[in-house]
């Protein structure tokens, strides 16, 4: 029949994905004993964050006993890490070097997990107190809980992603357990309680567990949620950062 295709053939030149600059990122914070890590009094101790690949990790020296010194961090075979450490005087100036660095490399993409809830919230409280505003540092803004990079970057929390996707069970949620389950090795774990006392006496052994976690952040994303997420966002009339957040009924809704 004239017109019918009878032949299907693989196109090899539009496999190439376009070049899209990411970073994951992740932070720990001291707390008081039995207590959740409140902002308003408690301080950002170490900053992990992975662009493209190449894992950096920024170090408050005030919290934390000694300086790091760099490291190489592999969890499996196809998962490695040369840690790049910079040991900073101060919360500020960990805060500072970080936004510098996203200045510096404009990433499309910021990832974090539970970024919304807690990263985010936590970052842009510390940055107020020092006289700073995430908005203007990063065109960070907040709208019902959620961070949005406006028009500069995409903002997608990978926890998103596993509640609504990832098909895991009710209480395998965590970041360890999804770490578990997708990308197939044991991740570091420390119990919160010690992190405080960890940071300062092992602060080595701190630095590897935090960067353990942006590590594994950028592969879950990368491997799971990245060409998935823009492949909805060819379907569906939202952003990026909508697509991800929204619920299934709601995507559907938009598709319809």
């Amino acid at each position: 029949m004239k017109g019918f295709a009878n032949k299907i053939e693989l196109r090899e030149s539009m496999l190439d994905k376009p070049a899209v600059s990411v970073l994951a990122y992740d932070i720990e914070t001291s707390k008081a004993p039995l207590k959740f890590p409140d902002p308003s009094i408690d301080v950002v101790m170490l900053i992990s964050y992975v662009i493209d690949g190449e894992t950096f990790l920024i170090v408050n020296r005030e919290m934390v006993g000694a300086d790091v010194q760099e490291f190489f961090y592999c969890p499996k075979k196809d998962i490695e890490a040369q840690v790049t450490v910079y040991n900073e005087p101060n919360e500020l100036a960990c805060l500072v070097k970080f936004f510098q660095h996203i200045k510096l490399t404009k990433p499309l993409v910021i990832t974090s997990f539970n970024g919304d809830m807690f990263d985010f919230p936590f970052i842009a409280e510390r940055t107020r107190r020092h006289g700073l505003s995430l908005e203007e540092e990063l065109g960070i803004c907040e709208s019902r809980g959620q961070f949005y990079g406006k028009l500069i970057f995409i903002h997608a929390d990978c926890l998103y992603w596993v509640q609504r996707d990832a098909f895991l069970p009710h209480g395998s949620h965590g970041l360890k357990a999804v770490t578990r389950a997708k990308l197939g090795y044991d991740p570091i774990e420390v119990d919160p309680e010690q992190m405080v006392r960890m940071a300062e006496e092992e602060p080595q052994k701190m630095a590897q567990y935090s960067v353990s976690d942006a590590v594994a952040t950028y592969h879950i994303y990368m491997k799971y949620i990245h060409d998935f997420l823009f492949a909805l966002c060819s379907i569906i009339p939202l952003s990026p950062d909508d697509v991800l957040r929204r619920g299934s009924g709601t995507l559907n809704e938009h598709l319809l």
